[in-house]
This record gives structure tokens, C-alpha cells and sequence, in this order.
């Protein structure tokens, strides 16, 4: 990644020809730089065109997964299309991408001079033009801003904050485009559908844009969100080139298995590419989530009948504050917590917190990130439906009114008897994804194992996450190093200590050295909760992973809860279809 790259060191040339160019005679290198680069262009177009023409011949997804994917439409017209047309389409786009990232390199270089470079490029000036250099990149670069947004554990606070803007604040379309894009999807005037429809979107993201409008038929207030232009034929060329680059990087890093990674990343964005697949999974979220107790603790929009098309969506319009704006007003929770010396020893920090233990904010917060990180468990112990995009942005909060079987359940489990609780509402959903069958089993099996911290099962349980492991030379020596980091993992949460983030870069770490193989919707929820685990630790760092994952297994309240609420509306649908067929 480019931001890491540009903290960790120096970018330096390091290739032996690469030094043997610099020291050639000036008439030589000013010969050997056009053709080497007018060489490798060509090379890489080439290699770009046939991964074009490889993607176009693979198997379509199955209509249960994906019923429309106008991306993958599109690579195929792109494979279709006169190779010399596809290059120039390609070199220009990859010159784009050049020119608004490129920069970048000049002033971190700047920067680097001694004594007066940080004086002329100050950090604040350096991420403000990097928030505007990937805006510039397109949905690709949107997205990573996106994610590396949340990842307070691998970026300085002020990046992470710098780089959020890129959140809900990405640039937008004008509302001529809006206007066309709903009048072709519907097929009717904007004025005779929408009584009221505001020019200036609420918020602007990779993918699109959403406005606020007044229905005409009932007077319903509702976001419309809109896809920007030209999005699928960016996306079609931006995959081909991070494909091409994720091949050439694995011929010098083979055992990284970048290429996997890349066509996942493609595939996750393709997705989100037909709102009418999104409107799906909102209707299953809601199923899932239409429980008294569950619907008492968070919610989904609602698709607008009638009113959803590949490019357009209209849905319920849902009032809360973001928690990325609730944590930027409010600032993360400091409280005592732990720090791991160098010789290896645990030292307690001691911050002052006098007064939260008792506070109605803390007592707020603390809600909001054990039920988020519950919520998100249900996805994926339960329903095996997983919200994949869950950053900050994407989190709203809102105070609600609950009825008296919601208390009494909310009481049983987190013990408070509030009529007016928190209430938390997940948006854009069109990034989901649901493992296997016989994957879903080892997942399930992996909580297990971490409830109880068997290091032995949890290893043979991440072995299980794919249909088979060719590459492992030795199972046994992969499941004791599993074994042993648990038994470490453990000593830190006895003392307080210890962090659910880097216990699962731990594992992954053993993953990537003995070749281990993850299905790709591991990685995705896996992913998701690490940038879940982000956000909650900054609500209420005192909320334990290990704890919630005890409560939402079968023997848990939140799991008891759970199956409770499962039979009560399974029971209710057994009981409406028995009356419409009588």
C-alpha cells in the first residue's frame, strides 16, 4: 500500500539493473529509459489484455450468489474489444493513475530534507494531498482510503483522522446525472415520482451517492442512492491493472499468494456494482433481525418497492449519527489500560477516568459496542449472512423507544430495563457474503475452540477453512504453533491484557508461513472484524471479544436469546403459511 510504503522507508530502486542503468554513460541510459519503459508498458498491457480475456472466459457465478454483475459484463465487452483499442484505453488509465499518485513521491521526498523539509510539508498538508490524490483515483482508491481509515492499529491517530474524510465525503456527481440515472431506471419524471428531492447528496462513497427525497405516492421520507458514471468500465480497467499488478507480484513472492488476495478485492467490489443485489441482502438482514429482541438492538434499511434498479436504489431513509462523527465529537474512551514492555512484562498505564465508570455516556457507549460486536457475531455464528463493509461510516446510532417484551428481554441479557436504549442501524450492505456449507461448520467449529481456548482444536479448525490444504508440508507443526500462541494469548487475558486485532494477525501469521489456504469469505469476515474490532475498542476498549464470543455461542444469553427469537419467528411463519393455504 502506498501510505505504508511512503512511512516505513525511503523508496529506493534495489534491482542489480536498475543500478547498472544509473551508472551507465548519459547517451546509453537516454536510449535504454524510452526503450525499457516503452517495453515494459507494452509487456504489461499485454499481460493486462490477457487477464482481461482470462476473466471474461471463467465460469459465471451461480444466479443464488450473484444475480446480475454489470462489472463482469463489462470485462467481457473490454475482452471483445480491438487489442490495440483495450491498450490505449489501458496505458491511458494506468497514466492517470500515474499522474495523481506520482506526486505523492515528490513531496514525501521533500518532505525528507533535513531541517527545512518539514517546515515546507508539514504531515497535515502531505495527508491532505493524499486524501485528494486517491479521490482522484476512483472507487479503488476511495475504498482503501476507507479501510485504512479504521485501521488505528497500523496508522497514526491524525492519518486515520486526515484519511476519514474519504468516508462519507467522496466526491460527488452532479445532480444532472442523478436525475438521468433515475428517469432511465424508473421511467418516469423525477417531479411525478418524488415529491420533494434534495440537489445536494447527503453523502458520497466509492460506489455512489445518496440524496434524500419525499415520495409522492405516501409522503414517505427516503435516501436514494445513485451510482456514479462510467462506474462499472473504471472499475472493469482499475481490476485489470490490480490484477496484472497482484501477478507480477507474485512471481517474486509466490508463497504471499497476492493473486488470491487481488481477485478477491475485485470480486468484493464487482459486487457491490447491482443495487438491485443489495436490496437483496437488506431483505435477508431484516428476516434475520426481525425478532422483538434483535429489532430492539439494531436495524437495516428497507427497499422501496417498485424503486430499485442496477444503478439506483431507493430505501428507507434511517436518522442517527454516524459513529465515526460520534467518535470524532466524543473522542476514544481513556481508561486504564495495558502495556507490554520490551523485556516482555505487562505494565498497567493509568489513565485518569474518574467519573465514567457512572456515566450515562459510558453507559451508552459501552451498549453500543457490546451489541455491534454482537450483532456482527449473529452474522456470522447464525445466519451465516456477514455484513463485509463495516466501517464507522457505515454504523449509525440513534436513541429509540422500546415496548415492554424488548425491555424484558434486554434486561435478562445486558441487565438494564431502559425504555429508551441506544439503537444501531447498519447501512450499505451491498458488500456480503455467507461461507460454504461445510466451510460454515469449520467456522462455527473455530469459535468454539476459542471459547474454550483449545490451541489444538483452533488449529485444526483453521485448517478446516478451505476445501483442502495442498500447500501445508507438515499439519502437526501448524497446529502446535497455533497451539502455543493460544496458550500465550491466554496468559494475556488473564491479566487484562492482550488485543483481538493482533491475535488474529498472530494466527495469520502462521497461516502465510506454512502455506495454509483460507476460503475467500473467511478473509472477508475476517477482515470485517477486524475493522468492527477497531471502532468498539475506541467506544469501549473494557468490551472482551473472548467474552462476547462465550455469550453468542449456544450456551451464552445472547445465544439463548437468539434461539429463542429464531423459534418464535419460525413458529410465526409456520403458522401464516398454514392459514394461506386453509
Amino acid at each position: 500500500m502506498l501510505l505504508s510504503a511512503i512511512r516505513c522507508r525511503p523508496l529506493r530502486p534495489s534491482l542489480p539493473h536498475l543500478a547498472r542503468l544509473a551508472t551507465a554513460p548519459a547517451s546509453r541510459r537516454s536510449r535504454a529509459l524510452p526503450l525499457a519503459l516503452g517495453a515494459g508498458s507494452a509487456a504489461c498491457c499485454a499481460f493486462a489484455t490477457q487477464r482481461i480475456a482470462a476473466a471474461s472466459r471463467l465460469q459465471p457465478p451461480p444466479p443464488s450468489e450473484v444475480e446480475h454483475s454489470s462489472s463482469s459484463a463489462y470485462t467481457s465487452s473490454l475482452s471483445k474489444m480491438p487489442k490495440l483499442s483495450l491498450v490505449l484505453k489501458l496505458l491511458w488509465r494506468c497514466g492517470e493513475l500515474s499522474f495523481f499518485l506520482g506526486p505523492m513521491l515528490f513531496w514525501y521526498a521533500l518532505r525528507k530534507i533535513p531541517l527545512a523539509g518539514e517546515r515546507w510539508v508539514t504531515r497535515q498538508a502531505l495527508f491532505k494531498r493524499l486524501v485528494r490524490a486517491l479521490a482522484r483515483c476512483g472507487p479503488v482508491g476511495i475504498k482503501w482510503g476507507q479501510w485504512a481509515s479504521t485501521r488505528y492499529d497500523l496508522f497514526e491517530d491524525d492519518f486515520c483522522e486526515a484519511i476519514g474524510q474519504l468516508t462519507n465525503d467522496a466526491p460527488s456527481h452532479p445532480f444532472a446525472v442523478t436525475r438521468h440515472a433515475v428517469e432511465r431506471s424508473f421511467g418516469q419524471p423525477i417531479e411525478e415520482l418524488f415529491e420533494r428531492f434534495e440537489h445536494e447528496p447527503l453523502a458520497s462513497g466509492s460506489i455512489g451517492q445518496v440524496h434524500l427525497a419525499t415520495l409522492r405516492r405516501d409522503g414517505a421520507t427516503v435516501a436514494v442512492k445513485v451510482q456514479h458514471p462510467n462506474l462499472p468500465e473504471r472499475m472493469a480497467l482499475d481490476m485489470a491493472i490490480l490484477r496484472l499488478m497482484a501477478d507480477l507480484c507474485s512471481l517474486l513472492f509466490p508463497q504471499l499468494r497476492i493473486g488470491e488476495t487481488a481477485d478477491q478485492f475485485a470480486t468484493n467490489f464487482e459486487m457491490q456494482l447491482d443495487f438491485r443485489d443489495e436490496a437483496r441482502f437488506l431483505r435477508q438482514f431484516r428476516r434475520n433481525y426481525s425478532g422483538q429482541f434483535w429489532s430492539a438492538i439494531c436495524t437495516f434499511p428497507q427497499p422501496t418497492e417498485g424503486l430499485v434498479s442496477q444503478d439506483v436504489l431507493v430505501e428507507t431513509f434511517e436518522a442517527g449519527e454516524s459513529v465515526a462523527t460520534f467518535l470524532k465529537r466524543n473522542g476514544d474512551r481513556a481508561i486504564n489500560c495495558w502495556r507490554k514492555l520490551e523485556n516482555g512484562e505487562w505494565q498497567m498505564e493509568r489513565q485518569d477516568s474518574e467519573g465514567w465508570e457512572d456515566s450515562d455516556e459510558n453507559a451508552m457507549r459501552s451498549s453500543i459496542a457490546l451489541c455491534g460486536v454482537q450483532s456482527y457475531l449473529k452474522m456470522m455464528i447464525w445466519d451465516n449472512l456477514i455484513h463485509a463493509d463495516l466501517h464507522p461510516g457505515n454504523v449509525l446510532i440513534r436513541m429509540e423507544d422500546i415496548g415492554p417484551l424488548a425491555r424484558l428481554q434486554r434486561w435478562i441479557v445486558l441487565g438494564d430495563s431502559s425504555a429508551r436504549v441506544p439503537h444501531i442501524v447498519f447501512l450499505d450492505a451491498g458488500l456480503a457474503a455467507s461461507f460454504p456449507q461445510q466451510i460454515f461448520k469449520s467456522v462455527n467449529s473455530f469459535f468454539d475452540a476459542i471459547v474454550q481456548t483449545d490451541g489444538v482444536k483452533i488449529g485444526r479448525s483453521i485448517l478446516g477453512l478451505a476445501p483442502s490444504q495442498p500447500n501445508v508440508a507438515d499439519p502437526d507443526a501448524f497446529i502446535q504453533e497455533v497451539a502455543a500462541k493460544c496458550e500465550q494469548q491466554k496468559n494475556e487475558f488473564i491479566v487484562g491484557a492482550g488485543n483481538p486485532g493482533k491475535n488474529i494477525r498472530s494466527y495469520m501469521e502462521s497461516v502465510r508461513h506454512h502455506g495454509v489456504v483460507l476460503d475467500p469469505t473467511v478473509m472477508v469476515a475476517l477482515m470485517s472484524m477486524m475493522v468492527l474490532e477497531g471502532w468498539q475498542s475506541r467506544l469501549d476498549p473494557q468490551i472482551s471479544i473472548m467474552e462476547c464470543l462465550a455469550e453468542a455461542t449456544g450456551g451464552g444469553m445472547f445465544g439463548r436469546m437468539t434461539r429463542l427469537n429464531q423459534l418464535l419467528q419460525d413458529t410465526r411463519e409456520t403458522l401464516s403459511r398454514a392459514f394461506g393455504m386453509s
